[in-house]
């Protein structure tokens, strides 16, 4: 059968091509799609980030808590080998017995955690936590305060990074209050 079709005065021809339109809108369809799955993506990783940051927060009210109302505690946060972030509060008793928390993971391998200290400059962008690294925060009885290890060290700011998100716990050496908020880390 012929392609070309007669019919009165009009020839009409059999086209089973796309239009430049729906061309378009196909494109744009895809379009959509891969800007929504990549914002999703960026979501994943970014709520991973705030999930640790509000973990941290939580780990350094407990131990404030435990500090004020038991015996004298502090709290540990520290990297595995794998690269999870993870708390750990170990607690001594007014008899001197002394009991080891259990760890509890607060974030994955995905997040980047950095550490400020109390007398670095408002621009430091801290210290990478590596695995096998960990800083010690605990409180003092006295005034619940936030309170020196033995070195001296008092941490003023812990950044969380995950996706395109950043986190900050600022910590208040005299109150011994923390608070997480949406915070990129400072230019160098």
């Amino acid at each position: 059968m012929d392609k070309n079709l007669h019919k009165g005065d009009k020839l009409h021809t059999d086209n089973r091509g796309y239009s430049l339109i729906e061309l378009i809108i196909v494109l744009a369809i895809i379009a959509v799609l891969m800007g929504t799955v990549f914002y999703s993506i960026i979501l994943v990783f970014s709520a991973n980030a705030k999930s640790c940051a509000n973990n941290i927060q939580r780990s350094i009210g407990d131990c404030k808590v435990t500090t004020m109302g038991k015996a004298d505690a502090y709290m540990e946060l520290y990297r595995d080998s794998e690269g999870s972030v993870y708390t750990k509060m170990y607690i001594t008793e007014s008899d001197g017995t002394s009991t080891e928390g259990e760890p509890q993971k607060v974030g994955s391998s995905k997040v980047e955690v950095r550490y400020v200290l109390k007398n670095a400059p408002d621009n430091d962008q801290g210290t990478l936590l590596m695995p096998g690294d960990s800083i010690k925060i605990q409180f003092d009885r006295s005034n619940g305060g936030f309170k020196a290890d033995a070195g001296g060290v008092i941490y003023r700011e812990i950044y969380v990074r995950g996706g395109s998100k950043n986190y900050s716990i600022t910590m208040v050496e005299l109150t011994g209050k923390s608070e997480v908020a949406a915070k990129p880390m400072p230019a160098p």
